[in-house]
């Protein structure tokens, strides 16, 4: 399959708007403000599918190394692998690795991230830091795996940094392996925050 015709494939679905650029076939999804960028000579195997919402969508099959990955675009979002926790910290790290779901929603990732963000910042409540620590990686875990297969969530993870500056030095939570993919990220995180709106909530605090 090339470029061209993995464009075809993916723009069958209503609401993606699918572009080639380069090499890459780029699927833009308006509604989480993100897009996948694949290279067609990753993509091993694709299946057309209705969600359970009723939204017809996509299921690629994409090779990442010795892993093939599942990769749904629906109309309205993506849904996607999260990273293995294991992967992301130093070997036998002294930390609680969590329960993390087989699949998980763009949005879905977007919601919690902001939803523990929020609960963070409320003197209300008390959150036990062993869990706290846990939930944090689990996110991680989400945003790791969006990026593999070729999402780039910006704004998903300037709330990770906010809440990892206001919390991650008292936690036990690290340390995490070397991953200069992430480090671009983060760069990625502070420069929108440079040149966003004073008070954008998409990049700032709550």
């Amino acid at each position: 399959m090339d470029a061209d015709e993995l464009a075809r494939v993916i723009g069958e679905v209503p609401g993606p708007e699918v572009t080639v650029e380069g090499d890459l076939v780029v699927a833009r999804v308006p509604a989480i403000g993100d897009a996948v960028r694949l290279g067609a000579v990753d993509v091993l195997d694709y299946e057309y599918l209705v969600a359970p919402t009723g939204e017809p969508g996509i299921e690629l099959e994409v090779r990442r190394g010795h892993e093939k990955l599942p990769l749904i675009i629906l109309g309205e979002d993506v849904v996607f692998m999260p990273a293995y926790a294991a992967d992301l910290v130093v070997e036998d790290a002294p930390l609680r690795v969590p329960s993390v779901p087989n699949l998980i929603a763009y949005s879905e990732m977007h919601r919690d991230v902001r939803a523990l963000g929020r609960a963070i910042d409320d003197p209300a409540l008390e959150l036990d830091p062993e869990t706290l620590a846990a939930t944090l990686l689990a996110h991680r875990c989400f945003l790791a795996g969006a990026v593999r297969v070729g999402l780039w969530p910006v704004r998903v993870a300037a709330w990770w940094e906010y809440m990892w500056a206001r919390v991650g030095k008292g936690l036990p939570a690290e340390p995490f392996r070397a991953d200069p993919v992430w480090d671009r990220l983060m760069a990625d995180v502070t420069r929108a925050r440079r040149q966003a709106p004073a008070g954008a909530e998409a990049y700032t605090a709550p």
